[in-house]
């Protein structure tokens, strides 16, 4: 990836976290976070802990990680999302992109994705990754493929039905394809 593209994809926003915010445990699986406290204090959350932030504080979270902010009064962050194409499968160099990529073109199984990318064909040690990362919609909003798959037999028929129905696709867009690929395959 060349330079320009990465300073294109680097995504930067403002929270303001109140106290009444709830904010739901999410990945982003393609991306690193940076969020750097710039006003208040509060917490960045993991499955594992918590780590305090105050003003001029930061909280590193690397992609594919579960987290979450909260505060007991107001939190002001600013949060910067890093593109990376994480390796899951380092015996063969399959990377979460070469994954999703598998799957967007239809891909729904281990199998499948071992055919396709040969991911979990060498050690088998990245299987429960791969595994974990064909669960999984839309990892913004933690939506799994079982309630995409759901929603397209209730009737949602477009990318933005599937949006309303589930929250997938509302946040990043970059699964968009995949539930494209959901609806035109209907698994």
């Amino acid at each position: 990836m060349n330079l320009n593209l990465i300073k294109e994809s680097i995504e930067e926003n403002v929270y303001h976290i109140h106290l009444d915010t709830e904010v739901p445990m999410h990945e982003h699986a393609d991306c690193d976070e940076v969020f750097y406290c710039i006003k208040g204090s509060g917490f960045g959350v993991l499955e594992d802990g918590e780590v305090e932030l105050n003003v001029g504080d930061t909280f590193v979270v690397p992609a594919g990680t579960m987290h979450s902010l909260r505060s007991d009064g107001d939190l002001y962050v600013v949060a910067v999302l890093i593109p990376v194409d994480k390796i899951i499968c380092h015996c063969k160099q399959v990377s979460f992109g070469d994954i999703r990529r598998a799957m967007v073109g239809g891909a729904r199984t281990l199998e499948e994705i071992q055919e396709i990318t040969g991911a979990g064909t060498g050690c088998g040690g990245c299987i429960e990754k791969v595994e974990k990362i064909l669960a999984v919609a839309c990892g913004c909003k933690a939506v799994s493929m079982e309630t995409v798959v759901n929603a397209v037999k209730d009737g949602a028929d477009t990318v933005e039905k599937i949006g309303e129905a589930t929250g997938a696709g509302t946040e990043c867009g970059k699964c968009k394809a995949l539930l494209q690929n959901i609806i035109d395959t209907k698994k």
